[in-house]
């Protein structure tokens, strides 16, 4: 550490992901961080559509051909997700304030189901090219999630400084996990080539 992460258009999203399976957590510690910088080169304007799920406490499933198939963690979704839907195959999506956003809200995944925590988002204006965002991210063992974006300086990009909600005990997020995942979920129309980058990735527990 710290390490890096980088996405381009030319990449396919199902080989192209950051994953660490495990991550070691200290005799006492009850929450998970993660850090890091990301700027885009072109994303917002060929791919407005597509986003990151950066998620804690994770772990991906895959299927028989090492093909990751889904992501169980709580975290935040990173880019716009202003055209969300809920699945018809997602019952808890229909409970009240389950709703995309433009720039990162937060939002718990889990095997065939996920929830988008309207009321937990931050940069509202959407994501900007060519624009350095450092996001921290935590994850405790009640289920709180908070994240906030700073600038270059470390001043706070959004007015709200942080977002911070406690996921619902009833969603089946999978239990004792300890990976990081971060992974695309692509626009169905891009106009050109675009790139993402993570850096800085720094990670523990306290």
């Amino acid at each position: 550490m710290p390490e890096q992460f980088v996405f381009r258009s030319q990449d396919d999203a199902a080989r192209q992901y950051f994953y660490v399976p495990e991550v070691s957590r200290p005799a006492g510690a009850t929450t998970q961080w993660l850090c890091f910088r990301f700027r885009s080169a072109g994303m917002q304007r060929h791919s407005a559509a597509s986003h990151f799920a950066i998620a804690l406490r994770a772990e991906l499933g895959f299927d028989a051909d090492g093909q990751p198939i889904s992501i169980s963690g709580r975290g935040i979704t990173w880019g716009d997700t202003s055209q969300a839907w809920a699945p018809p195959d997602n019952a808890f999506a229909v409970a009240p304030g389950f709703g995309g956003a433009r720039g990162a809200q937060v939002e718990s995944f889990w095997a065939g189901g996920n929830f988008l925590y309207r009321q937990a988002r931050l940069l509202d204006q959407g994501l900007v090219d060519g624009t350095n965002y450092h996001v921290h991210l935590h994850v405790s063992d009640e289920r709180w999630v908070a994240f906030w974006v700073l600038d270059d300086a470390g001043r706070p990009i959004d007015p709200a400084g942080h977002a911070c909600v406690q996921d619902r005990a009833e969603h089946p997020v999978a239990p004792d996990r300890t990976g990081i995942v971060i992974a695309l979920g692509r626009a169905p129309r891009e106009t050109g080539p675009w790139q993402a980058e993570f850096s800085e990735l720094e990670w523990g527990w306290f």
